[in-house]
């Protein structure tokens, strides 16, 4: 006689695909009531389940809902699902099921507890609220029955989308290329300024100043009278001589009545740069009056950069980039100094500008950079 093959799990040894493990929990079917849908979890795995039907008749085939409960220390996982009996066996009352319905969620949850229970690890509920927590369950996309066809303003809109992502794109990979670009070849000095040939008027003596310049005037001859100085005579015998020497009060009086004039003379034909004093104004020794530029000399750039000359990558001779506070550009000035300012101890930079500057671009800030000479700055 033929021995009856039994099936003693939810799969076929050949249809095997997945651990079965056994995990205390239990099986809670929706059946028609008197009959109690609450079942012993015999193994479970990634593909189905078995368990003890005892006196409820589940014949092959018969679809079955409800959810199996894990018992996690104190707290019960409950998890929802759908299987087809395979078999029932008549001996042990064992029957074996195949999910068909399982969410990708509790699928993951499965294969947690059996994965910690095969590495004989315990699950926590903490495990469980983390895996819980991830964002990867997108629901699947629902499918157009019967698509529309498009209209040419759904497609003018469409199109506009495009093109302005597209720019936006565009436009952000531009700034940050030029950054790059900024931060990879350029060298921007800390300080800059307009340096032009001139002269300048001090204060010889602590005075007053009165202006012998006519209002309004711009540009001044070599010799021509600037203003007078007017400073009593006691203030310069005090730079050398004690009047305490010279003898009574009375010499003393006679001094301090005394007033002393000095005339400043211009040094060269120049144009006023600017003017610090104003007429019948108070000023002392060694203060700057006025500056005095040659508009005919050649304009220079001072700049100041920190670092070395072999940091900067820039020699005598190599031209730089200056932009003035109008805007306009200068591309070939070059180099004719570096040397160590012995005050800041900064790199300084002499540059010959190429522009033609008026007298009153004195002292003004300038932006200098320098760049390697095949490469423009933008």
């Amino acid at each position: 006689m033929e021995e009856k093959k039994i099936r003693q799990v939810h799969e076929s040894q050949e249809e095997r695909q997945h651990v079965r493990v056994r995990l205390q929990g239990s099986l809670r079917l929706r059946l028609q009531s008197p009959v109690k849908g609450i079942f012993s979890l015999e193994d479970v795995s990634l593909g189905g389940l078995s368990f003890i039907a005892g006196q409820v008749n589940l014949a092959p085939g018969t679809l079955c809902h409800g959810e199996i409960v894990f018992r996690l220390g104190r707290a019960n996982l409950s998890m929802p699902i759908s299987f087809k009996v395979i078999y029932q066996q008549d001996g042990s009352q064992r029957v074996g099921g195949q999910y068909t319905v399982i969410d990708q969620q509790n699928t993951d949850l499965l294969r947690l507890l059996i994965s910690n229970y095969l590495a004989g690890e315990l699950t926590e509920l903490d495990d469980v609220i983390d895996n819980m927590k991830r964002e990867n369950y997108v629901a699947t996309r629902k499918s157009k029955q019967n698509p529309v066809a498009r209209t040419r303003w759904d497609r003018s809109r469409a199109m506009f989308g495009s093109v302005l992502f597209f720019a936006a794109g565009l436009l952000a990979f531009m700034v940050v290329a030029y950054k790059l670009y900024q931060h990879a070849f350029l060298t921007r000095a800390d300080d800059a300024w307009v340096s032009m040939p001139g002269k300048t008027v001090r204060m010889p003596e602590n005075g007053y100043v009165q202006m012998l310049l006519p209002e309004g005037a711009t540009r001044v001859e070599q010799g021509q009278p600037l203003l007078t100085v007017s400073s009593r005579l006691v203030a310069r015998l005090n730079n050398g001589v004690l009047l305490d020497s010279l003898d009574p009060d009375k010499v003393r009086a006679l001094l301090d009545a005394a007033v002393f004039d000095v005339t400043l003379n211009s040094p060269c034909d120049c144009e006023i740069a600017e003017l610090l004093i104003k007429d019948g104004e108070f000023v002392h020794k060694d203060s700057l009056l006025m500056e005095l530029v040659d508009p005919s000399g050649p304009a220079s750039i001072t700049a100041l950069f920190g670092g070395s000359a072999d940091e900067l990558g820039a020699a005598v001779g190599d031209a730089v980039t200056v932009r003035y506070l109008d805007g306009q550009t200068d591309a070939g000035a070059t180099i004719t100094q570096l040397v160590r300012d012995e005050e800041s101890g900064m790199l300084r930079m002499q540059i010959a500008a190429e522009r033609v500057l008026p007298s009153s671009a004195q002292n003004q800030p300038v932006s200098v950079t320098v760049h390697p000479s095949w490469l423009p700055v933008l």
